[in-house]
């Protein structure tokens, strides 16, 4: 595929357009996903003209940046080795999972309830909530 480049940041790949963001414009989006994985309309908007963008180009980064968060957080999900008990870490650390033992944890009525902690770190890497 051949790239033709434009002074306006933008390349061109046949009839598609790709935006080459600059540091300063992934930074501030960057900073905004960190407080809100969702933009507001308004946020949005805020956002596109501060940093000379469209609304849709906004809008398009913030569903890429969702989508490349649960990549990633999927890629930690294959480093969990449940057969051993154990939680490898990015940086290659194994730590052991509490709960090999059964556990038990008090309900709202005071009443000692089992429950499985690989179950609930599996949960939590999926982005689901922990059960009470």
């Amino acid at each position: 595929m051949r790239h033709v480049s434009f002074p306006t940041g933008k390349t061109r790949t046949r009839e598609k357009y790709r935006v080459v963001y600059t540091d300063r414009q992934r930074l501030e989006l960057e900073k905004e996903f960190h407080y809100n994985r969702y933009i507001t309309i308004r946020r949005k908007s805020e956002l596109a003209a501060n940093l000379r963008l469209s609304e849709r180009q906004v809008k398009i980064w913030f569903q890429n940046r969702r989508a490349k968060e649960r990549k990633l957080m999927k890629k930690k999900m294959t480093h969990f080795d449940g057969s051993l008990g154990t939680i490898q870490s990015d940086s290659g650390s194994v730590s052991p999972v509490p709960g090999s033992d059964p556990v038990t944890c008090s309900d709202m009525s005071g009443k000692e309830q089992p429950f499985d902690a690989k179950e609930v770190l599996v949960n939590i890497f999926r982005g689901a909530r922990p059960l009470p």
